[in-house]
């Protein structure tokens, strides 16, 4: 459901579990693309968006402490379901620049 969805109307259709795979690859690909081309200069370029105006690499910061609160959302769900959520994840199995 779109958290900016007033209604809650779901996707057309269930994902499947290949293509959340292949996305989440898609992603990791275009985050490390991302960071291990990032200089200085691009780092400080503005980067506007819909909740204000922050350079590129605040914006990097602000994504990833989004999709920390996320993960603590979908552990707490998890945890008052079935008492059970992923461990801690201290570091990468693959190198950032794999």
């Amino acid at each position: 459901m779109s958290e900016l969805d007033p209604s809650g109307l779901m996707p057309e259709r269930v994902y499947t579990q290949a293509e959340l795979l292949d996305y989440l690859e898609h992603c990791r690909n275009k985050c490390r693309a991302v960071i291990t081309e990032m200089t200085d200069g691009s780092a400080h370029r503005p980067s506007v968006f819909r909740h204000g105006q922050l350079t590129e690499a605040e914006l990097l910061m602000y994504n990833m402490r989004h999709v920390q609160h996320h993960a603590a959302q979908l552990n707490l769900i998890l945890r008052q379901t079935i008492d059970s959520a992923p461990d801690w994840v201290s570091k990468a199995k693959r190198p950032l620049n794999d």
